[in-house]
């Protein structure tokens, strides 16, 4: 493997910072979810946050690449970038559920 320089350690620092924040990765889930583009209001809606809310947090989300923005008329729609967002969700949402159940069976 080539090593990893540190213009790239930067941005992947922002993928992961972006991952940091709750209302973030509800945006996330509820686009994976859905399997189709969502509007702003639409993802407001289904993830309760409010709609300036979820556009700053989209806006992010689009800045660091993991969301895709697409106008269509006067409305604009949000994709999760893929395969990325997928796997990388499925991946560390499937680490915690281990964890949650080793320690359950531990307990046990």
């Amino acid at each position: 493997a080539s090593p990893i320089s540190d213009q790239i350690i930067s941005h992947v620092s922002l993928i992961f910072g972006s991952l940091g924040d709750t209302s973030r990765l509800k945006l996330l889930r509820t686009l994976l979810e859905a399997g189709e583009p969502l509007c702003q209001g639409k993802l407001a809606e289904l993830t309760g946050l409010s709609q300036a809310n979820a556009s700053k947090h989209l806006a992010l989300l689009v800045q660091v690449g993991l969301v895709l923005r697409e106008q269509q008329g006067n409305l604009v729609f949000f994709k999760p970038v893929e395969p990325i967002v997928e796997e990388l969700c499925d991946l560390v949402c499937g680490h915690v559920k281990a964890r949650i159940e080793n320690a359950y069976h531990a307990m046990k």
